[in-house]
């Protein structure tokens, strides 16, 4: 047994606390002079500190109890390794740590149209956001929010973002050139009368009935919307500035009834602005200047949020996190978006499939059949690259370091699921983050 593993032996089974203090105190000990033998700078100082420590306390002094080492000597020790070491990220308390990466929780209290709403939880950054600073003043200001950008740049995800923040249901349309009126204000089928979306967000009632403390409808890619549906958006969308306090206003269902308008936000998206179409989104209609006009003062291009992405889904998987990354920007900057894109679901995917690949209990399927032979990270890897031409993964895989990569993936296999960032990973990511944020700062300034 070696003495590490004497002294956790030792706390474990310890019954009088001063033993139990005394073995932690040498496990620590023990685990700074192992730091200090690596190399590590603060470690060593701190082994002396402590030694020192230990013969004021008796450890080393004279016959009356003194000590070999004074305390102004200890005090310039304390003094020396303040002014001249360098504390590093690893080195701070946990609490710090959380509190530097922005893994505080913050909640915001809004006064709604009807009431007030403690909204979810975001991190300082995230709630900080310029993209989401300027959606909470629309909010306010009951200005509808038309968001565009590169596929898988994170637009529907920052608007359920603020959805959770506000504490209203997310309530999506997929637009298509199939989407019709029924899907927006209702109407009647075989199976009897069906609410549509827009209507359930109006009047803030689900489809069985229950009630919503309110909505946030977004409008998914709606350039793909036929601009004759279209059309039956702009009244309402108009309409929603209209409502006051003291004055309410209304819109007609699918059954010709007069509803009227609860606590609603309208969020739209889409790859391009509103009055133009692209090459390499061919499916985009475009639309009327009058629909663009609802959206006019609160029209924003989105990047992906680097900080959210990595906080919220991807810590701890730093490594998937940077290579995706990496990969992402290529594809972007090749134009290859039309063919496939890095998003948010392919990164929790790639997660997800690689610690089914390492933890055994994931592997269970039931009491009698497990999964014997894992899909692996590399497995989900290539099988999104087999999205693209032969000379396009020729290129993604010497441009992003494809081999290096599986490499690493075959490192990490031996590590500690729940310990595979390393110091470089961490630094690397935050510079990675630092740069998209001075990014963000710029896009809609």
């Amino acid at each position: 047994m070696t003495r590490e593993e004497q002294l956790k032996d030792i706390i474990a089974k310890a019954k009088k606390p001063e033993v139990k203090a005394m073995a932690e105190a040498e496990l620590q000990k023990l685990g700074l002079m192992k730091k200090a033998a690596d190399g590590d700078e603060l470690a060593r100082t701190l082994v002396a500190l402590k030694e020192a420590i230990d013969k004021t306390k008796g450890g080393g002094g004279s016959s009356k109890g003194g000590s070999s080492v004074s305390k102004e000597e200890i005090e310039d020790m304390v003094r020396t390794l303040v002014e001249n070491q360098k504390i590093r990220y690893q080195d701070l308390d946990p609490e710090l740590k959380a509190k530097l990466s922005g893994s505080v929780k913050v909640a915001l209290t809004l006064n709604t149209p009807k009431g007030t709403g403690k909204g979810g939880e975001l991190t300082l950054q995230q709630l900080m956001r310029p993209l989401f600073q300027k959606m909470l003043s629309d909010f306010k200001a009951r200005n509808n929010v038309y968001l565009y950008g590169g596929a898988g740049t994170g637009k529907t995800y920052v608007a359920e973002q603020l959805a959770d923040f506000l504490g209203y249901t997310y309530v999506e349309v997929n637009c298509n050139q199939f989407t019709s009126p029924l899907d927006l204000i209702g109407g009647q089928t075989i199976n009897g009368y069906q609410k549509g979306k827009l209507e359930m967000a109006w009047t803030n009632v689900k489809e069985d009935g229950s009630d919503m403390k309110g909505a946030l409808l977004c409008l998914d890619e709606l350039p793909k919307l036929d601009p004759n549906t279209a059309g039956l958006l702009n009244a309402a969308l108009a309409k929603l500035r209209n409502k006051t306090s003291t004055k309410n206003v209304f819109i007609y269902n699918g059954r010709g009834q007069q509803i009227e308008l609860k606590n609603m936000m309208v969020i739209a998206t889409g790859n391009t602005q509103l009055n133009e179409t692209s090459v390499e989104y061919e499916a985009n209609f475009k639309q009327d200047l009058s629909l663009q006009d609802r959206f006019v003062g609160s029209t924003y291009l989105v990047v992906p949020d680097y900080r959210s992405e990595y906080e919220v889904i991807m810590k701890g998987f730093t490594f998937i996190f940077l290579y995706m990354t990496k990969l992402r920007e290529l594809i972007i900057d090749r134009r290859w978006t039309g063919i496939a894109f890095v998003s948010i679901r392919i990164m929790q995917s790639m997660k997800a499939t690689y610690i089914v690949s390492r933890d055994p209990e994931y592997q269970q399927i039931n009491s009698e059949t497990a999964i014997s032979n894992p899909k692996t990270l590399k497995d989900s890897l290539d099988s999104f690259l087999r999205l693209f031409k032969d000379t396009q993964i020729e290129a993604i895989k010497a441009e992003t370091d494809y081999d290096d990569f599986i490499r690493i993936i075959r490192e990490k296999d031996n590590m500690p699921l729940d310990a595979l960032d390393t110091p470089d990973e961490l630094s690397a990511v935050e510079n990675v983050i630092a740069e998209n944020e001075r990014l963000q700062q710029t896009v809609n300034d």
